[in-house]
């Protein structure tokens, strides 16, 4: 009995490594494929933003690939993104740039009595750049502005990348279920 069940475990065991050796990748009905880009830029808000990126595209309704590749933000043009689309088979490239950030910390002497102030200025410009391979077509969604606080209030950067971040992805019409879902399951 125990000979039967150590070979019944065994075969068990060697459909699954060649069942997942596969190299067709299993796709549910109507999934998409999106390529998230990363840029040359450096920086704590640039990985925010695609942290953030990431979030709304996963399975079962999308397949979310980060590309090898990095872009300059002076590089994405229709072309290139369009390239990345057609090398990927994606329906979808979405590129996060950061155009401005500032982040400055100063202190302020108020009035007479030596009364020191801590203030935080931040001043912002945050873009994606979506390139939907269905019909071709390149959009940008950006969030602009600027902050200014004393340092007890605003001393955390998530603070304002999160809030630039939700108007940004409420702008982008791609959603967690996308209703315009058109691609078939993998034969």
């Amino acid at each position: 009995m125990k000979k039967i069940l150590l070979l019944f475990v065994s075969l068990v065991i060697l459909a699954g490594t060649a069942l997942a050796a596969d190299s067709t990748p299993v796709l549910f009905d109507k999934e998409r494929t999106v390529v998230v880009v990363q840029t040359t830029q450096e920086g704590y808000p640039v990985h925010y933003m695609q942290y953030r990126l990431g979030q709304p595209f996963r399975i079962p309704y999308w397949n979310r690939i980060d590309a090898a590749e990095r872009l300059a933000p002076e590089e994405i043009t229709a072309a290139a993104l369009s390239q990345l689309a057609h090398d990927y088979k994606a329906d979808l490239v979405v590129v996060p740039v950061v155009h401005t950030w500032v982040w400055q910390q100063s202190v302020n002497r108020f009035g007479w009595h030596d009364d020191y102030e801590i203030y935080t200025l931040c001043w912002y410009d945050l873009t994606v750049y979506a390139y939907n391979a269905q019909d071709g077509t390149l959009k940008s969604y950006s969030s602009k502005g600027s902050e200014k606080e004393q340092a007890s209030i605003l001393n955390d950067p998530n603070d304002v990348l999160s809030v630039a971040m939700d108007q940004i992805m409420e702008k982008l019409p791609y959603k967690r279920i996308p209703v315009e879902a058109t691609k078939e399951a993998a034969p």
